[in-house]
């Protein structure tokens, strides 16, 4: 399913821009970084760049680094929420202020990253400008396992243990982990495995195996839609809003920024329309 033009493209802007990075962003050591590229309709894979050198071979970091998500999980507690409608809509107000969280005689503070507090904020401001308060509030008000479930869904298979400081992404997974959680949404709530192998042929061209899409739906389109619409604001006017320099806002990109401390993470999720 891999396709060289993508590929390409795809190696090409990681070698381009992380010598821009380490300028802006001085390191000890040099950045790395890994993408993957999927065809959300098929679930095929058509990049997968594993190393800021494409020619080394060996670990393959798209596949096998295990990094903390962050605030790449938020899409998935916002989503929680929105299937109850009754409770939770875009418009609903949380509140961002001070919380303290007590559990075993352990005391957990939750911080924003500006470490400031806006007051009351809608789903949808929280999610487009990643206010870390609002989402453990909802998380907790959801229960942390639900949160847990839904990733499940959404295609994560590893098991997870139902911390409260998962619901600010401490939990290491993969570029391509995440790709998958990522395509379900992006698929309108179906899951398709993603696979980089159609069929495998004999010298002649003669099918021997074919390997069928396994489609399942796991979340019903109304909740995706409107958590899809709360992403696009992190494009139009949120988070990554840099974008909109490199891309144009006729594709409706919609998608998730997430760090970790002192930018030792730096991650980007999201699609466009196919």
């Amino acid at each position: 399913t891999l396709d060289p033009r993508v590929q390409a493209v795809a190696e090409k802007a990681m070698t381009n821009n992380l010598p821009q990075l380490e300028r802006s962003q001085p390191r000890a050591r040099p950045l790395q970084g890994a993408a993957v590229i999927s065809n959300t309709e098929t679930g095929e894979v058509l990049a997968v760049v594993g190393d800021r050198d494409s020619k080394n071979i060996g670990f393959n970091r798209a596949l096998s680094a295990r990094r903390q998500a962050g605030s790449l999980i938020k899409p998935v507690t916002y989503l929680t929420a929105l299937e109850q409608p009754d409770r939770y809509t875009l418009m609903t107000l949380l509140k961002d202020s001070r919380l303290v969280y007590k559990s075993g005689g352990r005391r957990w503070a939750p911080a924003n990253y500006d470490k400031r507090y806006h007051g009351q904020v809608t789903l949808r401001d929280a999610l487009a400008r990643s206010y870390n308060i609002p989402a453990v509030r909802v998380g907790l008000d959801l229960d942390v396992i639900n949160v847990v479930e839904m990733l499940h869904r959404l295609g994560f298979e590893r098991e997870l243990q139902p911390y409260p400081a998962l619901l600010l992404g401490a939990l290491d997974a993969s570029p391509f982990e995440i790709a998958q959680v990522y395509a379900t949404i992006a698929n309108g709530g179906f899951r398709i495995p993603l696979r980089t192998i159609r069929e495998v042929t004999n010298a002649e061209g003669k099918p021997l195996q074919h390997y069928a899409m396994d489609v399942v739906k796991t979340v019903e389109p109304g909740p995706v839609y409107l958590v899809t619409n709360a992403m696009q604001e992190v494009v139009k006017a949120g988070t990554a809003s840099a974008m909109k320099s490199r891309l144009s806002p006729s594709l409706k990109i919609a998608g998730k920024t997430g760090t970790t401390d002192d930018y030792r993470d730096s991650w980007f999720a999201g699609f466009g329309g196919d």
